[in-house]
């Protein structure tokens, strides 16, 4: 089982990779409804029936929450079963043939619901201003960013670094199979910054070595050369960070993977030093950013906890049977 972020808070916003992820599936089930409507414990209910008939899966985690799912991805059914709701709203291109839409929104109670109404709507505008000041603290630590690029390339020996890359490519290059991916390995949470691993199990991990403007270099040229998926960069997402290939994997952080993987030194200690105080003032902005989700997802619990008490639970339980049925059952 694997973990990724399909969608992140970035400086932009949030931007997503799921339309195509979607597009590439033959069965999809696109779940509709508010916070607290079930969408994620129906995906873990989907994945775990997987598991129990030996399927694997992939799990798409939600920024915002990384404790919640944004998608389920079954790979041997070419099945994916995800939230389609905001800030990653996604509509039917071929109804019923490739997607269908289920609507969790039918177990709330609107007899119970109106009298909720203001403390609704003073949450999700609560909700609405933290993203609202996390972006903009985020579209900040880009600035910082970015002049640490500027500062690095002006020491780095920027062609050095680019045929580093293609010698490597050139060495561990494979035939490319399956479909190229686009993902985020971490993503900018309410929880700091989190990263995934499973992906590295099973492969030959490069683990590269320097400033990061450098890796990102190293990354760029490698991927342009290898091909395969794509890991980006959580912040600035189009910069890539790491690649993925049947055999093997270049990344920047191999987590638990480091003592057995392969280093990629760059040998940059001079330009790293030259952008030091720009990463600095970059990282702090960023954890100014993550307090701002903090407060982003406090609103949005309250949110479920509001929808929750007015929920009808046997209406989840008929619809999550139903959404097994469709992914396990059907052809």
């Amino acid at each position: 089982m694997e973990r990724f972020f399909l969608g992140g808070n970035t400086a932009f916003g949030f931007r997503s990779f799921y339309r195509e992820e979607l597009s590439s599936a033959e069965n999809v089930i696109l779940l509709k409804g508010a916070p607290g409507t079930g969408k994620s414990t129906l995906m873990r209910a989907v994945a775990s029936e997987a598991a129990k008939r030996g399927l694997d899966c992939e799990l798409w985690h939600c920024s915002g929450d990384p404790s919640s799912l944004d998608g389920v991805y079954i790979n041997e059914l070419s099945a994916v079963v995800a939230d389609a709701t905001s800030p990653h709203p996604h509509e039917a291109a071929l109804p019923v043939i490739a997607e269908r839409l289920e609507d969790m929104a039918r177990a709330l109670s609107r007899e119970k619901l109106l009298p909720r109404k203001a403390l609704l709507i003073e949450a999700l505008n609560d909700k609405k201003e933290s993203y609202l000041r996390a972006y903009d603290k985020l579209n900040s630590a880009l600035r910082h960013y970015r002049r640490a690029e500027e500062r690095y390339f002006e020491a780095a020996d920027v062609l050095g670094i680019k045929r580093m890359a293609a010698a490597f490519a050139l060495r561990v290059s494979e035939p490319s199979r399956g479909r190229a991916r686009r993902l985020f390995s971490r993503a900018i949470t309410p929880d700091g910054e989190i990263s995934f691993f499973d992906h590295l199990a099973g492969r030959r991990v490069y683990l590269m070595r320097g400033g990061v403007p450098g890796m990102r270099l190293f990354a760029e040229e490698a991927a342009g050369l290898l091909g395969g998926s794509v890991l980006f960069d959580p912040l600035f997402p189009e910069r890539r960070e790491g690649v993925l290939w049947k055999g093997g994997a270049l990344v920047a952080d191999a987590g638990p993977f480091s003592p057995l993987a392969e280093r990629i030194e760059l040998g940059d200690d001079r330009a790293r030093k030259a952008c030091a105080e720009e990463e600095e003032a970059c990282a702090a902005l960023i954890s100014e950013a993550v307090r701002e989700l903090g407060n982003a997802k406090a609103a949005h619990e309250r949110v479920e906890k509001l929808h929750a008490d007015c929920m009808d639970y046997s209406v989840t339980e008929e619809i999550t049977a139903r959404v097994k049925r469709m992914i396990f059952e059907e052809a």
